[in-house]
């Protein structure tokens, strides 16, 4: 899954793939019940499935004059972007962001399997794949227990445990001790992550980057001497890769353990249903990243003239590749504004389709499903779900993310 810096102000972007308006950071709630003005409003509010079940519909690959951008909405169209050469994860004049492009903030980003097109891609991402081959899967999901029992021990302490961030807190913990060894450090990985992610928002100062540059410094050190580092045999490249996992994955599982415990709560007799069927969490972990995804969206930009869906682009245009309102796309997903645990083969976009397939998808799901079986064995669950209430969601380019702050 593709993760993007939280939005600090009305013209925060996406740091991975290029600068885009974002609507002022105010919280939604549940209590919202007109749709959202566009694309970039619907991450945050109270419900959007709605609205992109609508876009997948009936505008199924438009251009909004608002914001500058063409948008993919249906699966069809998701598809076609997501396949097409013409669409590259970068703009063609600036394949690092300029504010970091000479520093070693962006010599990082500049190596990372998801920022880079071409014959090097396939390459490094091969050698990424090899690597994570290698995770004992079943050690990772032991750690997910233990993080979670540690961060959510109870119900009573629930709300003021997720007040702290421990949706963040357990899937970082996790994947840092998975990546490096059960000594890691995960809350200074996570102050490095966020050193680094604050560098890559549009107007970060001197003294951001400089900071970014000795974070990353020290998470490559990290990674150096990873047990996974002995597959990596392209130097800084392959290790800079492994260590932006940890990155790439902050906001999205955060985001995903988050509107699990969200989807609990809203409906009745879930929790129930689950605990006597543990064999279901996973299917519950899977429409979870149907219904509400953690990643919304994605980007691309237009590198030649292309026909897509019947439109003519321009190289130079910019995509805003909307993967919650293909998950929503009646085509693929029949009925699919209806929460259903027991849908049979649901079609899923949220970790990407294609080259640029998020490869960390087996890792997010392991650690949500084991958080949520933790969860529906703390006593008095019931009620402290029932008691949640309305959800406010942080403001963001694209990752959905609850905010559990009173």
């Amino acid at each position: 899954m593709e993760t993007k810096l939280l939005a600090r102000d009305r013209r925060a972007g996406s740091p991975d793939n290029g600068a885009i308006l974002l609507p002022r950071p105010t919280l939604m709630t549940a209590l919202d019940i007109a749709p959202p003005a566009d694309a970039l409003q619907a991450i945050a509010h109270a419900d959007p499935a709605p609205y992109y079940a609508e876009l997948a519909a009936n505008r199924p690959f438009f251009f909004d004059a608002a914001l500058g951008w063409w948008v993919a909405a249906s699966a069809e169209a998701v598809d076609a972007v997501l396949g097409s050469a013409a669409c590259r994860v970068r703009p063609a004049d600036e394949p690092v962001p300029r504010a970091v492009a000479a520093t070693p903030t962006g010599a990082f980003f500049g190596r990372l399997v998801r920022q880079i097109d071409g014959p090097d891609h396939s390459a490094r991402k091969a050698k990424v794949m090899a690597a994570l081959g290698q995770l004992d899967v079943l050690a990772l999901a032991g750690r997910a227990q233990r993080h979670a029992r540690t961060a959510l021990p109870d119900a009573t302490h629930l709300h003021a445990a997720l007040e702290t961030d421990a949706h963040f807190a357990v899937p970082l913990a996790t994947i840092a001790q998975t990546l490096l060894g059960d000594h890691a450090d995960a809350p200074a990985c996570q102050a490095d992550i966020a050193a680094y992610l604050a560098a890559l928002g549009p107007g970060a100062s001197a003294a951001a980057i400089a900071q970014a540059d000795a974070a990353v410094d020290r998470l490559q050190r990290r990674f150096t001497d990873s047990p996974l580092a002995s597959v990596a045999d392209d130097g800084d490249a392959e290790i800079t890769n492994l260590a932006a996992l940890l990155a790439q994955t902050y906001d999205a599982c955060a985001g995903l353990l988050g509107n699990c415990i969200v989807a609990l709560s809203r409906h009745s007799g879930l929790a129930t249903r689950l605990r006597a069927q543990p064999h279901a969490i996973e299917p519950f972990v899977r429409e979870v990243l149907r219904r509400d995804a953690p990643v919304q969206n994605t980007r691309r930009f237009v590198a030649h003239d292309v026909v897509l869906v019947g439109q003519s682009l321009r190289a130079g245009d910019k995509i805003l590749v909307l993967l919650a309102a293909a998950n929503v796309d009646g085509t693929a997903n029949p009925d699919p504004l209806r929460f259903d645990i027991d849908r049979a083969k649901p079609h899923l976009w949220t970790f990407g389709r294609g080259a640029h397939r998020c490869p960390a998808d087996a890792l997010a799901t392991t650690i949500a499903r084991e958080t949520v079986l933790h969860l529906l064995s703390l006593s008095d669950i019931d009620r402290w779900l029932a008691s949640l209430g309305e959800v406010a969601y942080r403001p963001s380019p694209n990752a959905r993310i609850p905010s559990f702050h009173a």
